[in-house]
């Protein structure tokens, strides 16, 4: 299942809005962000479909990774564009890293949706998402400063999920 451990990232968009909880308004948040990592995420999110996009580097490359097992730098199709996974995620824990001095930003019972891949010759892959948060009033003026710029992201799945609960 989809994880992130301290990774780089871009925090795209911040929106913040009014959940209603029967009668009673709380305080939510749409965070997008945006990450460039190793194709290999795509087997988190399905295990066949980094096979299904890319494939093995041609003999008459030069590339020193060829070899390894697992992996594969070149897309099988290199028109497709970017491509949406449906998939909602629910219960995740997400922490924004702020600065040194521990001052993280932590959200738990996040859902994680709004998927979008974007596969690059080479093995790489960008990863664009949405996180449906619940911010304490404080920390939303924090993250509405964060827009647009490089972030460091943990975004943690469900304990029961992890164990090989339904993906």
């Amino acid at each position: 299942m989809f994880s992130l451990d301290k990774q780089e990232s871009t925090l795209t968009s911040v929106n913040p809005r009014a959940e209603l909880h029967g009668e009673d308004k709380h305080l939510a948040v749409d965070l997008g962000f945006a990450i460039t990592v190793s194709n290999d995420v795509l087997s988190e999110f399905d295990p066949a479909l980094k096979n299904a996009l890319y494939r093995v580097a041609d003999a008459s490359d030069s590339d020193m990774f060829k070899d390894e097992p697992g992996y594969l730098p070149k897309l099988r199709f290199p028109l497709l564009g970017s491509l949406k996974w449906g998939k909602e995620y629910a219960g995740y824990s997400i922490t924004v890293h702020y600065g040194v001095s521990g001052n993280d930003i932590h959200m738990g019972d996040c859902d994680v949706d709004k998927f979008r891949f974007d596969c690059k010759d080479g093995g790489s892959v960008g990863v664009s998402f949405r996180v449906i948060a619940h911010p304490k009033s404080e920390d939303l003026g924090r993250l509405c400063e964060m827009i647009q710029q490089g972030v460091t992201l943990s975004l943690v799945a469900p304990a029961d999920d992890m164990a090989g609960g339904d993906e």
